[in-house]
Order: C-alpha cells, then sequence, then structure tokens
C-alpha cells in the first residue's frame, strides 16, 4: 500500500510540472528593414540548432518592421533552450547563405553568440524557461 501511495504522489507530482507551461516573449532588436518576416526556432536539444528549423520543438514568426519587435511563442514547457532566428527578407523560409556558408540575411542566437568562424553552439546559447512568461532580448546581425 505505501508503494502505491509513493508511486502515485510521483506521478500526481509529474503532472502538475507537465502542465505548467508558459510564454516566452522574443523582443528582436536592430532589424534593418520592413521586408519579409522574422522568422523563430525553438530548440530542446543540440541537433539541427541554428541551420535547421525543421528539429526545432517550436517555431514562430512575425512581419519584419525596422527597430524591434516582439515574437510570442506559446505554451512551452518548463526548460532549458535555445533560440535561433532570422530575418526572411525574400520569403522563402530560409537563411540564404553565400558559398562559404556565411548568412546573407538578418540572423541572431540566444545570449546573442557571435562565433566568428562558426555557427553558434546550442550550449552557448542555452536559457531557462520556468513555469511563467520568459522574455528575452536577441539582437540580430546583418
Amino acid at each position: 500500500m505505501i508503494i502505491y501511495i509513493i508511486f502515485s504522489l510521483f506521478i500526481n507530482h509529474l503532472n502538475f510540472y507537465d502542465t505548467q507551461r508558459g510564454d516566452i516573449d522574443v523582443t528582436v532588436t536592430g532589424i534593418s528593414n520592413q521586408k519579409g518576416e522574422i522568422m523563430v526556432a525553438l530548440f530542446d536539444s543540440p541537433e539541427g540548432f541554428p541551420q535547421n528549423p525543421g528539429k526545432a520543438i517550436k517555431l514562430g514568426k512575425s512581419p519584419a518592421q525596422k527597430g524591434d519587435i516582439v515574437v510570442h511563442l506559446k505554451d512551452v514547457p518548463p526548460g532549458k533552450y535555445a533560440i535561433a532566428l532570422f530575418h526572411d527578407t525574400n520569403g522563402d523560409a530560409i537563411l540564404n547563405t553565400n558559398f562559404l556558408g556565411i548568412p546573407k540575411e538578418g540572423y541572431g542566437v540566444s545570449n546573442n553568440i557571435k562565433n566568428k568562424l562558426s555557427a553558434p553552439k546550442f550550449q552557448q546559447a542555452i536559457f531557462a524557461h520556468g513555469m511563467d512568461q520568459s522574455a528575452l532580448t536577441i539582437s540580430i546581425n546583418y
């Protein structure tokens, strides 16, 4: 009987945390123009980060406007995440790069990591999201 009670308490504890979700508000600063959209991808693992939004657990977008905007990611469970974003100026939903792989459109990642010779790593961009609303500011690089 004791084992059954402990097991029930454990399951209820897990269910409590599974239902506690919050939003993440991403403020994107330094947008150069109002062409296209700002595309945001939320990752919970290094797989696909930052170049493959198909591996992201949540996607968001907002029409671009010169200056700053906020993109809302709703209903995100608590955890550790990284964000990659880009300014899709030509509307093809792809971060366009030159023949060396250098982005031709504006981009950014959480913690504003800017590596000179490689794409940012997931571990560098991790942030913690709790059960309430989280807010991040990411500067876009052109």
